[in-house]
């Protein structure tokens, strides 16, 4: 009878490929690959069983491997979509990137200088911080650098933020943007997203849109006519009450400085004195005149937005007045 050639175990299961199998059964995509190639090397030297071991070892890590990219597929997707009823509303509490929330979805989770993080996207009904309040393209042309797209994006998202200074919770709202990068713009995406975050105590309930106060109006809102009570240093908007009531300041005129460039700030005021004196002699000529008088003029970002108006203001110094101060 033939004795075993030296070295050969006839019927002996290779360890590699039972350790391949192992591996592989639990998820060890890595170790199960090669510990499977050492096994088929180790069976076809020594004529070792186990073979089938080293497949099953490989299949699972094929099938863990599917499940993988299957799992990340649906992560990827998840974090660009929310889910949202037939009106386009934010329905349920989603983890997404702030770059696939849209116009008036408000969320959770914002964290200053980590705008590319995920955050929690959910029904302006629920207690939240931010709200996205535009979202916008940015002209075309080479990029202008980072400072420039920043710059841009605090103008524009600036004037969209007009809108709440008359929110009751504007003095706690702060504005935000994520802008196009380098790399995005010169592939066709110059997607501006305007953010508003509330910083104030406790959280928001409903949608900034509700929020805002209709008795109260921003500089350019206010008309001829209207009464003030003391002028709020604090807050980009003032609340407008009636006339007969006791008040400090009235508005006497709105006028529109002439076209051109800019002429910088002290020029633009010195403008915006001399038409708001020239009005003052007129309405008030044969009238009692106001203790003081005072001007709200364009800043440089308002008048590249074609903004030129000039509201002039006539004020009471030590008592409130009672009654409009201009003629009826």
């Amino acid at each position: 009878m033939p004795m075993p050639a030296p070295g050969s175990a006839p019927g002996r299961t290779n360890r590699f490929a039972v350790v391949a199998l192992v591996t592989g059964l639990t998820g060890l995509v890595l170790l199960a690959v090669g510990f499977a190639i050492a096994a088929f090397v180790q069976i076809g030297r020594r004529g070792e069983k186990g073979k089938g071991l080293a497949i099953g070892g490989l299949a699972a890590s094929v099938a863990w491997v599917l499940v993988a990219a299957v799992a990340l597929a649906v992560f990827v997707g998840s974090i660009f979509t929310t889910d949202r009823d037939a009106s386009g509303r934010v329905t349920g509490k989603d983890k997404v990137l702030p770059a696939a929330l849209r116009t008036g979805d408000c969320f959770t989770g914002l964290r200053e200088g980590a705008f590319r993080n995920l955050v929690t996207a959910l029904p302006c009904t629920e207690p939240h911080d931010g709200e996205v309040i535009a979202t916008l393209q940015m002209p075309g042309g080479e990029y202008p650098g980072d400072q420039k797209v920043a710059e841009a994006a605090t103008g524009l998202c600036g004037r969209k933020m007009l809108q709440f200074r008359r929110s009751r919770y504007a003095r706690d709202l702060a504005q935000y943007s994520i802008q196009p990068t380098k790399t995005s713009w010169n592939a066709g995406d110059r997607k501006l997203i305007c953010l508003a975050r509330y910083t104030g105590s406790g959280t928001l309930t409903a949608p900034l849109a509700k929020t805002v106060d209709s008795t109260m109006k921003e500089w350019l809102g206010l008309a001829v006519g209207d009464c003030l009570g003391k002028w709020d240093e604090n807050t980009q908007a003032q609340r407008v009450i009636p006339c007969a009531q006791p008040h400090w300041i009235q508005v006497y005129a709105v006028l529109t400085l002439p076209e051109g460039p800019y002429p910088g700030p002290k020029a633009t005021e010195k403008k915006a004195a001399a038409a708001c004196d020239k009005r003052a002699d007129k309405v008030f000529t044969g009238r009692p005149s106001p203790e003081l008088i005072s001007w709200l003029f364009p800043e440089k970002y308002d008048w590249e937005a074609g903004v030129r108006t000039v509201v002039c203001l006539a004020e009471s110094d030590d008592r409130p007045l009672k009654k409009s101060l201009l003629p009826r």
